[in-house]
Parts: C-alpha cells; structure tokens; sequence
C-alpha cells in the first residue's frame, strides 16, 4: 500500500490536524466539528448537507429570475397559460375517461420549489427570512446574528488564503521564530536561580532620596563649638581702658 490519502469518506486525522475545532455556520445546526481541511464550512452531517443544498439551490433560482432573459421568457409563459385557459373556456373540449392522478414523491432535486419564497432571502446559509430593511444600501441579512456569523466565516477563509501566500509564509515563520526565542528566554530565566533572587532583592529594596548625614562627626560637639562664638545679647560686658601709650 502506498501512502494514505485524504478523501472526504475517511475518517479526519486528529492526531495530525492543524486546524482547531469549528461551529457549522448553517442556521439552526450550530454543531462542533472537526476540521479535515483549511476550507471546510460545514459539518459532514448527512442531513445537513442536504439542507445546505438546498438553500443554495433557492438561491441559485432566486438569482436566476431577476435576470432580464429569464423574466420575459417567464412572462411569456404566463401569457400563453392565460390564453390557453380562456381558448378551453370559450371551446370546451369533449369529455373523456378521468384520469386519476398518481402520487409521486418530490425529487431531491427540486427540494427548493416546495418552499414558496415570494422576495428576497438572508444570504446566511439556512435561512429563508427575508433581509430587513435599509434605507441606505439593501441589506443582506436578516438579523445582527446572521451576519457576524457569516463575517466569521470570511475572516477565517480570507487568513487562510493568505497563509499559503509566499508574503503570509515568510511573515508566520517569522512570528513563529518570535514566539520560539520569547519562549526560551522566559524559561531562561526561570532556570535560572541567581536572576530570581536579584531581581526579587532589587524589587525589595527601596533607595532613599538624600544620602544620610555622615556619622563621624558627633552632632553635640558642633552645637558646643557653635554656641562658644554666638554671644548671648542679655549679659553686658564691661569696657576695658586701653593702656597708656609708651
């Protein structure tokens, strides 16, 4: 046997993904699921990708009508459909055996003609309501859930288009260079016992603003030396004569 291939019938590789669990995005699914591929939208869900499907299936038509050629052959189709039934009205054709309807079920294909949409729908996938009115831009979803949860998925695809880019390959191998030396340098320094205890010692102590007065100097003997030439102005001293002259 060669080497193993990934198909959309094996089982996903969890051992080996690169990719972290996902949300369906189809409304009312809301299911986690693993990611086999960087492009995968949606749970492999037998049912719900039948309900995927199908929605994109009423999309597909509802784009399809509002082109010009499409509307006049439909208008056409409506007028020879009058006018046949007002030619059987007037002409009543002669009678013949009943013919008893048998009953069939809806091919899968055509699962979107049994939902009657008369406008437009939300463009998340799953949803049939109509947009809400705008009176700037016509809007496309129907709530503020339907489209953040659609901008998620644009996000998510848009970043993943621009990891396989040579531009987004040489800025992730730099980033992921970044994160490897941050990595080893705080486990550097967390082996390192030296750097703890200085850096916890250093934090600790706090240096004060002035440096202290210096201790030699004994602070009783400067006021004795200051106080013998300050003069106390309450006690008089007498004058003395001068001696007589020689």
């Amino acid at each position: 046997m060669g080497r193993l291939q990934f198909s959309t019938f094996s089982p996903p590789l969890l051992e080996n993904s690169r990719f972290p669990p996902r949300v369906c995005p189809r409304k009312g699914c809301g299911q986690i699921f693993d990611v086999r591929s960087g492009n995968q939208r949606y749970c492999q869900d037998p049912e719900c990708l039948r309900l995927v499907r199908r929605w994109q299936a009423a999309k597909r038509q509802q784009v399809r009508r509002q082109r010009p050629d499409v509307r006049e052959k439909q208008a056409a189709a409506a007028r020879e459909t009058r006018e046949r039934k007002s030619r059987l009205k007037t002409d009543p054709p002669a009678p013949k055996e009943p013919i008893i309807p048998v009953e069939r079920p809806d091919p899968p294909g055509a699962s979107s003609r049994s939902r009657k949409i008369s406008g437009p729908i939300c463009d998340r996938v799953g949803c049939y309501e109509s947009p809400r009115p705008a009176c700037r831009c016509p809007a496309r979803y129907c709530s503020h859930e339907c489209r953040e949860a659609m901008q998620r998925v644009r996000d998510r695809e848009r970043k993943w288009l621009w990891r396989n880019t040579l531009a987004g390959q040489i800025k992730c191998q730099l980033q992921a260079r970044n994160r490897q030396a941050t990595r080893r340098a705080a486990k550097a320094d967390r082996n390192s016992p030296d750097t703890g205890d200085a850096a916890t010692n250093s934090s600790d102590v706090v240096l004060p603003y002035r440096s202290p007065p210096d201790a030699s100097v004994p602070l009783g003997d400067r006021k004795e030396d200051i106080s013998h030439d300050v003069q106390n102005p309450e006690t008089t001293v007498a004058p003395q004569s001068r001696p007589p002259p020689a």
